[in-house]
């Protein structure tokens, strides 16, 4: 009997959210993807700069810097876009650490959209794999909270 043991990588820790927003599929796609320089840090608030720098339009494999405030330290960050499917899907990925945020946007209605959004951590550090379930409850916490001012900023957008 072989006994193979992973030590150098761990499963995805995942958590996502959905709501549903009174706006069109394209409307929404719009202020999350095409917009995301201009509206990530409005739905993200402990991220407190963000730069683009490959310049705009933001495409698959622009990459951006964010700094984000954890606990009063400035974390620094690199991500790349992965993933963008017009109206429906957005995605990117930590290039300095491991994990992936996506969107998906999917027409209920003619003015009616799911938004989903989920948070992957890629891999979880030997020494912190006895945590994934406080690790997991963290990231739903932090995942339903940002899928709430999603919405409430949409909603405010529709009532402009």
């Amino acid at each position: 009997m072989d006994l193979k043991l992973k030590v150098n990588r761990s499963d995805p820790v995942l958590a996502e959210s959905t709501a549903i927003v009174a706006m069109e599929q394209e409307k929404v796609f719009d202020f999350i993807a095409n917009q995301f320089h201009r509206n990530y840090q409005k739905w993200m608030p402990d991220v407190v700069e963000l730069e683009a720098l490959d310049g705009l339009p933001v495409t698959v494999g622009s990459k951006f810097r964010q700094v984000r405030l954890e606990n009063d330290d400035r974390i620094t960050s690199l991500f790349e876009i992965t993933e963008r499917e017009p109206c429906h899907q957005f995605s990117f990925k930590g290039l300095d650490q491991p994990y992936r945020q996506t969107y998906c946007m999917n027409a209920v209605a003619a003015s009616t959209t799911h938004v989903t959004f989920r948070f992957e951590l890629l891999e979880v550090d030997i020494f912190m794999r006895p945590f994934v379930k406080l690790i997991r409850a963290a990231m739903v916490e932090g995942v339903e909270s940002t899928v709430e001012t999603l919405h409430e900023l949409l909603s405010q957008k529709v009532n402009q």
